[in-house]
């Protein structure tokens, strides 16, 4: 319970961000520790707003979010993780195999993980104290009961956090449009109000042009990959393609 003290009171005083000056018209950007995400925008995100991250398979918009989350634990701000298309015990070897031990931060109860995966092959499987399991990536009212439970778990502790969704494309391709867009909506609303920045991600090719621009309305910032390419709209960033490769230490630009 004292480390979860030490770690609130360090996110007060920050508001739940890496704090930075930078501004570009009317915003007051905060800077997310992911070099790129941070390039991209000329200096941050703002607090407590959401961002897309649009592009085909591999394209490293996963590393991203994975980076995003990570760099945020490390600055003793928490977050919730969703995960659709594989479950918590393959994303938590992904993330060690580059570099991200989360063991800590789940002893310390500032990471809660909603697998949305695994349940469907495993009816069985109990909710761990730092993991709850959701029916599968079709289950929505179960996908959002959990989510709801770990942001109140979450927010028990600390003011703010962050929050990736990993990833729509898979719920967008198990449930109808109108459901998911409903859902969607829904979710965003409440990571809002309980004080998220949150990034989400989406997969290029799969859906129609309706359903993404649907979920870019619903956006503030995106980040678009295409033919090892990169550009970032919202937030003031001037919308330019950029060529990037993907290293042992992220996405570089040149």
């Amino acid at each position: 319970m004292q480390d979860l003290k030490v770690l609130s009171q360090a996110i007060k005083k920050t508001n739940g961000a890496i704090v930075s000056n930078s501004r570009s018209g009317n915003f007051q950007k905060t800077q997310t520790g992911v070099t790129v995400l941070d390039s991209l925008f000329g200096g941050g995100i703002l607090q407590g707003s959401n961002v897309l991250l649009y592009g085909e398979p591999i394209c490293g918009k996963k590393l991203i979010l994975m980076r995003f989350i990570y760099e945020g634990l490390k600055s003793q701000i928490p977050a919730v993780l969703i995960l659709t298309d594989f479950g918590y015990l393959d994303w938590k070897v992904k993330m060690q195999n580059l570099g991200m031990d989360i063991s800590p931060f789940e002893k310390l109860g500032n990471l809660k993980i909603v697998d949305c995966y695994s349940k469907q092959f495993e009816p069985s499987l109990q909710n761990l104290p730092s993991v709850r399991f959701a029916d599968g990536p079709s289950a929505l009212s179960s996908i959002s009961l959990q989510i709801s439970i770990s942001q109140e778990e979450i927010l028990e502790s600390f003011p703010a956090h962050r929050l990736g969704f990993m990833s729509l494309s898979t719920l967008l391709e198990e449930t109808d449009s109108k459901s998911f867009y409903k859902f969607i909506q829904f979710q965003i609303g409440k990571i809002k109000k309980n004080g998220a920045t949150s990034l989400f991600t989406l997969e290029k090719g799969m859906h129609d042009s309706n359903d993404v621009g649907m979920l870019e309305h619903l956006m503030d910032g995106i980040i678009e990959f295409e033919d090892g390419k990169i550009r970032a709209r919202g937030f003031g960033a001037i919308p330019e393609w950029k060529e990037y490769s993907i290293t042992d230490n992220g996405i570089e630009l040149h």
